[in-house]
Formats: structure tokens, C-alpha cells, sequence
């Protein structure tokens, strides 16, 4: 029986390309499909709830009533049979929804993955034209060698095959020149006297590793540690106090090199610090070195499987919203202030018996830096960097999402920490380059966090913007007058909507903050009595409250508010949102919104 024949079609890749952001495109509209899915379930609710007051009405009615106005009592139970099935309507019209989202979600998940399998290519491709690299270069030096590939079969999105070519190139180079040594010194170490070099791919969770190996002569750390001292790159007191990992990371410093001297191999213009900078700034991967004397080296390459649809873990940091590859996220913990310790100057947690290093993430970004609040739980990501584990602080985590990653163009792609930036409905959030965090972190290369710490008020001679806080809960209450006389305000304090309704006919207040459910009065007819009585008829008013469904907020909108913030939220867009209804001349300590 003949074969059957194998039909193929060439595809221009930009044609592809295109498809995989339309894809891309429709992830964000699920995700907006979504959220409106949830908008019509919370108005379904409402109906509900609704139409039992109609029918309580029509009770009531009846019992005040004992027969009165039939025509009355008619009008509200035809009111209350409109509303059920109103109601009847919505729950169904939700339910096909849902089912729809599902079968989309489904639909758009196998897409992704068909485009991207259409994107991938083997990455044998590269590793096979090696093999005349390496026998070539081995001649040329007076070596043996040969070179091994396992997993070639391993594939990889053609974009980032095709630009591995010239950093893989240089490690196997490296290899050869550096690494391997002449034969007559292996065969004095009881070695075979042709070099090994493996090559060596496999897929793990979302990402590839690559390993470029050697059995060479590997590296001895107190060797570099005395290159780098002549080479000027570190004192000889912080040599000494470099373990051998960080002392092998020297090499991918600008301006290291081992080689005794400069030639068509090791002096070629590209440097290990260029090879780092394409795997990490380019890449979004990470490389990692290791080396025993008389043994080899391996380096280790870490890459994304693709650069155009990732997951992400998202967290509130500094009042705003970043993302963090999932990838690259080992686990999530909340832990007590008193739980960390401090090694030298550095803060660390301990977790299952290890210290790891603790990189408080809106200090690193220069962010906000507002009161410290000793008492509040640390949200901390462990995340992996170059093998060693780091944990980063947030403020909140906000769960993990599928996100289409968008290029920050050319005006602010050289901004530090940030690998891109993608779109949550009408939002922009950056994606955290996380490798460059860390080291930013761990070098200090930045300058002083901007820390807006309330402490003296307003400048001194200046009245100080007065603010009606309206809150049943003592405890939220007690919270938010800390914070709010922390950043320079004048606070009044009512327990609900009667007595914040009091205090605002007796005195002028500059802005009114304001929760909704409360006893005897509560946010919406406070706000409407606001605004109907003269003294405040402009003030502005923030109704922060635990109720975040879309109807909430119309009906606050609705009844006179200017900001809407939903519990819990950052103490920042409080304040945010404070300041920028008072404007820039009231903002605390002459800061700028």
C-alpha cells in the first residue's frame, strides 16, 4: 500500500505573526466577556431582590388595608409579576452566556496552542551546524573535540530560534577555547584526549532549558577572584567575601576575560556580559554558570517557551497593578512582620529551614513609600532568579491571569524592571523584568525611594484640608483616620450617615468620605441630603465600601459621589483619590499627584 502523501503549504511568517496577535486580541475580549457575564449576574440579583420588597409591599398593603384600594393592590402585584419574570429572563439570558464564555475559552486556549504550535520549529535546526564549529575550531587550536546534541527534536517559537544562533555560538566557542584542554594535558589528567561539548534541550512547565556542558578544565574560583582585583572589576577586600557562585557570575561582568591573550576566538568583540544581557534584557530568560576545577562548566539557559501569550501572577504594589510571570513564581506565602530576621543589613524570611533574601518591591521601584504598619501581614512571592530564591513583598496579590504581552515601544523600553506591558480591561499594567528587579535590588542601583512619610502635616503657616470621615465599623473607622491624619488632613469622625449629616450642617468640611451600609442613614442618602443642602452642595465626596457590583457604583455615581473605591483597598488610591478631589493645592507636603 502506497503512502499516503503528506500535503504542506509555505506560510509567510509575518502572516502568522498576525494571527498569533489576533489571538491575542481575543484573550483580552474574553477577559472583557467576562467581567460583563459577572455585571449581568449582580443585576439579576438586584432584580431579585426587588421584586421580594414589591411582594412585602403588597403584604403590607393587605394587612393595613383589610380591602382597601383593589386597583392598588393589583398595580403592585402586577409590578411584582413583571420583575419575576424580568428576573426569569436575566438568569437565562446569564446562563447561556456562561455557557458560551466556557465553550470560548475553550475555543480561544486550543487556538493559542495550534498558532503557537504553527509558530515552533525544532531547534536541532541550530544545534546541528555546531558540529563543524566545533571540529573546526578544535583543529585550528590544536584540540580534539566533538559535540553532542540531545533533545534536538525540542522545539522552540522561531522568533527566539532564530535569535539564540549568535549567543549559543559564542558559549560553544567558549567551550572550546577556554574549556577544552589540548590533549596531552587530558591524557596527564586520565582523560580521554577528545573534548566533549553537549549540547542539550528539553522543555519544563512553560519554559525550555538549554545546557551548553563541557569536560574541560572548568574554573578556579580564587583564579578569577585575582583576575577580576587585576582587571580593577572588584577591590581585594570584596573579593574575599565572594562565595564561589557569585565569584563564577564575575565572568559575566563587562570587560572580564580569562584569556592570556587576545585572539580570533576569545578577543572577538562579544563579551559574556553581551551574551547575558540578549538571554536576560532580550529574552526575558536567564543564564546560569556552573564549574567544578579539572571537571567542566555548564551553562544553563532558561527561556520562555514564547514571547507573545504568557500567565502571570498579579499584585498591588505601591497603589498600582504589575504582573509577574508565572513562570519564573516557585510559591506564595503570607507571613507576620516579626517573622523576618535580618542577616548584616539584608532582611531575610526563613522558609523550610533556608533564609531567603527578602526584596521589598515598592522601595526597589522607587514608589510610595507610606507609614510603616507593623501590625499588617507580609505578602511575599518566592520566585527563582539564576538558581537562587528571592522573595518579593507586595501589598496584595490579585491571582494569576493569562495576559497578552505588549512591547513598551521605543521611548520607554530602556525603563528599568520592565519587560513590557499588557492590558487588563481598560488599564495598562507593566510586567516586572523580575531577573532585573532582583539584581537591582541586591546591587542598590537606584537612587532614593521618593517616601512620602506623614509626618509634619501640612507645611507649617498652611491651613490644613478638613475631611468628614463616615464609618459604622470602629476598626475601619480608627484605620482610616490614622491614615488620613498620617498624610496631613484634618479628620472629623461620624459612626454613621445621621451624624456625619449633623457635623456637615455645623461646620465646612473640605471633602466627605463615606461608607454605604450604615445604621439610621446610610452612604446614598447621606450623599443625596449632601447635596441638597447648601454648605456642601460641591463637596467633594469618596464613598469607600465593601460592595463592588456594577450597580453599587451607578447608584452612587447616581446619588452625587465623585470617587468610588471598593473594600479592601490600598491605602494609596485612598489618598490618591483624596488629593486629587481636593487638587494639587491641598495635595499633603506640596507632593504631585
Amino acid at each position: 500500500m502506497a503512502a499516503t502523501a503528506k500535503h504542506t503549504l509555505r506560510v509567510d511568517f509575518d502572516k502568522l505573526d498576525l494571527l498569533m496577535n489576533l489571538v491575542g486580541e481575543l484573550v483580552l475580549g474574553k477577559a472583557g466577556l467576562s467581567t460583563g457575564i459577572q455585571g449581568l449576574a449582580s443585576l439579576g440579583r438586584e432584580l431579585e431582590s426587588e421584586r421580594r420588597l414589591a411582594r412585602r409591599g403588597l403584604a403590607a398593603r393587605r394587612v393595613g388595608e383589610h380591602g382597601g384600594d383593589d386597583g392598588a393592590r393589583m398595580a403592585l402585584r402586577r409590578v411584582g409579576e413583571e420583575l419575576s419574570r424580568v428576573e426569569r429572563v436575566f438568569q437565562e439570558v446569564t446562563q447561556d452566556l456562561d455557557t458560551a464564555s466556557g465553550r470560548l475559552d475553550h475555543v480561544a486556549g486550543e487556538l493559542r496552542e495550534q498558532v503557537m504550535k504553527l509558530r515552533m520549529l525544532p531547534i536541532g535546526g541550530i544545534f546541528r551546524k555546531y558540529h563543524r564549529t566545533v571540529r573546526d575550531l578544535a583543529n585550528a587550536l590544536g584540540k580534539k573535540a566533538r559535540l553532542e546534541l540531545v533533545g534536538e527534536d525540542t522545539e522552540l517559537d522561531k522568533i527566539l530560534v532564530e535569535q539564540l544562533d549568535e549567543p549559543l555560538m559564542h558559549l560553544v566557542r567558549n567551550a572550546v577555547d577556554h574549556g577544552i584542554e589540548k590533549p596531552d594535558k587530558r591524557i596527564a589528567a586520565g582523560k580521554s584526549p577528545e573534548g566533549l561539548v553537549r549540547l542539550r534541550a528539553f522543555h519544563r512547565g512553560n519554559q525550555i532549558i538549554i545546557e551548553i556542558q563541557d569536560d574541560g578544565s572548568g574554573m578556579d574560583p580564587a583564579k578569577l577572584r585575582k583576575k577580576a582585583v587585576e582587571k580593577g572589576l572588584v577591590s581585594e577586600a570584596e573579593a574575599h567575601t565572594l562565595d564561589d557562585k557569585e565569584t563564577l557570575d564575575l565572568i559575566f561582568r563587562a570587560g572580564f576575560s580569562t584569556a592570556a591573550r587576545i585572539s580570533e576566538v576569545s578577543g572577538r568583540g562579544v563579551g559574556m556580559d553581551v551574551v547575558r544581557n540578549a538571554i536576560v534584557s532580550r529574552h526575558k530568560g536567564e543564564i546560569e554558570l556552573t564549574s567544578a576545577p579539572g571537571k567542566g562548566s555548564t551553562f544553563t539557559l532558561r527561556l520562555p517557551l514564547t514571547l507573545a501569550i504568557i500567565q502571570v501572577l498579579l499584585a498591588r504594589i505601591g497603589g498600582e497593578v504589575f504582573a509577574m510571570p508565572l513562570d519564573i513564581v516557585t510559591r506564595t506565602l503570607t507571613c507576620k512582620p516579626s517573622d523576618v530576621g535580618k542577616i548584616g543589613d539584608r532582611e531575610v524570611l526563613s522558609v523550610r529551614d533556608k533564609q531567603v533574601p527578602l526584596v521589598r518591591v515598592r522601595e526597589v521601584l522607587e514608589l510610595r513609600v507610606e507609614e510603616d504598619h507593623a501590625d499588617e501581614p507580609l505578602h511575599v512571592v518566592l520566585v527563582e532568579v539564576l538558581g537562587q530564591p528571592f522573595g518579593l513583598v507586595c501589598e496584595r496579590l490579585l491571582g494569576k491571569q493569562e495576559i497578552v504581552i505588549k512591547s513598551l515601544g521605543e521611548l520607554l523600553e530602556e525603563v528599568p524592571c520592565a519587560a513590557g506591558a499588557t492590558l487588563l480591561g481598560d488599564r495598562v499594567a507593566i510586567i516586572l523584568d523580575v531577573p532585573a528587579l532582583v539584581h537591582r535590588a541586591m546591587t542598590g542601583a537606584r537612587g532614593s525611594p521618593r517616601a512620602e512619610r506623614g509626618t509634619s502635616g501640612a507645611v507649617a503657616g498652611e491651613r490644613r484640608p478638613r475631611v468628614l470621615l463616615v464609618e459604622d465599623s470602629d476598626v475601619i473607622r480608627e484605620s482610616l483616620r490614622r491614615l488620613l491624619e498620617g498624610a496631613g488632613y484634618e479628620v472629623a469622625e461620624a459612626r454613621d450617615g445621621v451624624e456625619g449629616l449633623e457635623l456637615a450642617k455645623a461646620s465646612q468640611f473640605d471633602l466627605v468620605s463615606t461608607d454605604i451600609m450604615m445604621p439610621r442613614m446610610d452612604g446614598y442618602e447621606l450623599t443625596r441630603a449632601l447635596r441638597a443642602e447648601g454648605r456642601h452642595r460641591d463637596t467633594p465626596i469618596v464613598m469607600v465600601t465593601s460592595r463592588g457590583e456594577r450597580i453599587d457604583r451607578v447608584r452612587g455615581f447616581d446619588a452625587g459621589v465623585d470617587e468610588y473605591i471598593t473594600k479592601p483597598h490600598d491605602r494609596q488610591e485612598l489618598l490618591r483619590a483624596v488629593a486629587k478631589q481636593l487638587g494639587r493645592k491641598h495635595t499633603p507636603h506640596g507632593g504631585e499627584e
